[in-house]
């Protein structure tokens, strides 16, 4: 997951990564999109996107830092490359790719139930709002609040340090780079989807729905990476063919500057927006 690589060359890695695949999807958005959405929603997204990257690398890089110094060995490491060890070359390549989804499948768990956590606590819907009231919702127009971050540390990044590490072994530069463009693809508005594999890999059309505006979407597929967590316990909601509903809240607009991006949050807790 994003979470576990968001400090020092990491996290610059993300941010080039959020770069290329915004570029490429923005490019299949305006030739196959859903939505005609303004160039100044994706231009103000971008400026966010930045801004929050700063943040961050900062914060999770202290974070990161103290916690190496901490020695901290998680109680379970597997070692899935080794299921896949074979002189069969199609074999080898089936594990390349099916290694690195199933590491990425159990990071998902913890951020399943963290992502309903942000839904049912109030102190944690106050941040997390500002990513749903987005309504041009768009691969450069699709941040989360900064603070996010730093709530994923005790609900994942510490869990899964001290329970388990996944280790998938080897996989093609190609298959990280495909994997690691997936939170901007689940948030773009292009028609390119997975179709049938959305039952394992979340996409778009499926994390639309978690942002919809209609009642009959609302609490579903709090997945990010994968879609099975919300089959598995009651949440997953498969939307048809040509369903494809708007997003945004009714609380609030997405932010229209820094000052709201940055801020806001923190002036509602004090009852002041």
């Amino acid at each position: 997951m994003e979470y576990l690589t968001l400090a020092g060359k990491g996290m610059i890695d993300y941010g080039w990564r959020i770069l290329y695949a915004s570029m490429i999807l923005f490019a299949l958005e305006l030739a196959i999109g859903w939505n005609r959405y303004s160039l100044k929603s994706r231009l103000r997204g971008a400026f966010f996107w930045a801004v929050y990257i700063a943040i961050t690398v900062a914060l999770l890089t202290a974070f990161n830092m103290l916690w190496g110094k901490l020695g901290v060995k998680p109680l379970v490491v597997i070692s899935m490359g080794e299921w896949f060890a074979s002189n069969n070359k199609l074999v080898t390549m089936l594990g390349w790719i099916v290694t690195p989804v199933l590491a990425l499948a159990v990071s998902d768990f913890f951020y399943y139930w963290f992502h309903r956590a942000q839904h049912t606590w109030a102190f944690l819907w106050v941040f997390h709002a500002e990513h749903h009231s987005i309504r041009e919702m768009s691969a450069w127009n699709s941040n989360h609040h900064f603070t996010e971050e730093l709530f994923r540390i005790p609900f994942i990044v510490i869990p899964m340090s001290l329970l388990v590490q996944m280790d998938p072994g080897f996989a093609p530069a190609i298959v990280w780079l495909l994997l690691g463009v997936h939170g901007q693809f689940i948030h773009s508005h292009t028609r390119l989807s997975l179709g049938p594999l959305r039952y394992v890999v979340a996409d778009n059309h499926f994390h639309r729905i978690h942002h919809s505006v209609e009642l009959p979407h609302w609490n579903r597929n709090f997945g990010s990476f994968t879609s099975i967590w919300d089959k598995l316990f009651g949440t997953a909601y498969f939307p048809k063919r040509h369903e494809w509903p708007d997003t945004g809240i009714d609380e609030h607009d997405e932010a229209q500057n820094l000052r709201e991006f940055l801020f806001r949050p923190f002036q509602k807790l004090r009852g002041k927006a």
